[in-house]
């Protein structure tokens, strides 16, 4: 399978960087130059990795790497330029995995193909973004001890009238752990966990409101997840379920096999169901600590 790299640098190189891509079997080079034309291509194109000179003509790298933030943060960025690391705001990297190459080398191009596969490499064995308190929330989640609340049946009904209130083909309620989802009930489908690499949920996660996702299959992010195409994903919403101590351990979610939105009303709606989850879940283990302590 081809991966696209997108190639953003000036008129004058952006050739030359391209056809170093392009040398090394399985990339191919996508050209642009400008750091406008990154977001619109990031849209157009499923892009695995992006090499962007510094100095642009409207603007720097560092506005590539902020689009990537934003847009596609898994997406790694290779920085192929002459401008010194000194020079550099290299704090502004974080949360994208960025490789630095001086163009000035005597063997540059041959090292840039090379950097560019093995970064890509690396950003698919990375598999998932974490939140930087990813051990507190680990902790957190820890403490509620699923395995002895007695919820199953609560959040079975919970789910049946998502379901039927959205009319979506599945309606769940999972908790993140440290490397799969695991749901707790699932309407609509039989499903017991998938891993962080697959479920939208990772990605939700992240976001303080509620994450829709009209038509995975015109989503980067997710088009090539082979595992959201099995189980016949085309559309998705979902709120974050927060513990008292602001840490999110889960998601409620809305799945259908056909595209489709949801209003300010629905997604605050939804919100309000990860709520109740998560006053279910609190209420549960008030009451087991209750009894233990008697």
């Amino acid at each position: 399978m081809t991966r696209n790299v997108l190639c953003v640098d000036t008129p004058d190189r952006v050739a030359t960087t391209a056809a170093a891509v392009d040398r090394v079997d399985g990339l191919s080079a996508i050209e642009v130059t400008s750091a406008d034309a990154v977001f619109d291509t990031l849209e157009a194109e499923s892009i695995v990795c992006v090499v962007t000179e510094y100095n642009l003509a409207d603007g720097t790298g560092l506005e590539v790497v902020d689009t990537l933030r934003t847009e596609s943060p898994q997406t790694p960025c290779v920085l192929f330029t002459d401008v010194s690391p000194a020079e550099i705001d290299t704090a502004s990297f974080e949360e994208v995995i960025v490789e630095y190459l001086n163009r000035e080398l005597p063997d540059a191009e041959d090292r840039l193909g090379f950097i560019v596969d093995d970064v890509i490499d690396h950003s698919a064995q990375v598999g998932f973004l974490k939140p930087e308190d990813e051990d507190e929330r680990l902790e957190t989640l820890a403490e509620y001890d699923i395995d002895t609340l007695p919820i199953g049946e609560s959040f079975e009904r919970l789910t049946d009238l998502i379901a039927a209130h959205f009319d979506v083909g599945v309606a769940f309620i999972g908790l993140i752990e440290a490397d799969k989802e695991r749901f707790l009930a699932c309407a609509g489908g039989d499903w017991d966990s998938l891993t962080r690499e697959d479920t939208i949920c990772t990605h939700s996660m992240l976001q303080e409101d509620v994450m829709v996702v009209e038509d995975v299959m015109q989503d980067n992010r997710f088009n090539e997840n082979q595992q959201l195409q099995n189980l016949g994903i085309r559309s998705y919403a979902g709120a974050n379920m927060t513990a008292p101590n602001g840490q999110v351990i889960g998601q409620v979610c809305v799945l259908d096999d056909t595209p489709r939105d949801y209003t300010t009303e629905e997604q605050h709606l939804l919100q309000q169901y990860a709520e109740t989850a998560m006053e279910i879940l609190e209420l549960r283990r008030t009451v087991r600590e209750g009894e233990v302590a008697q």
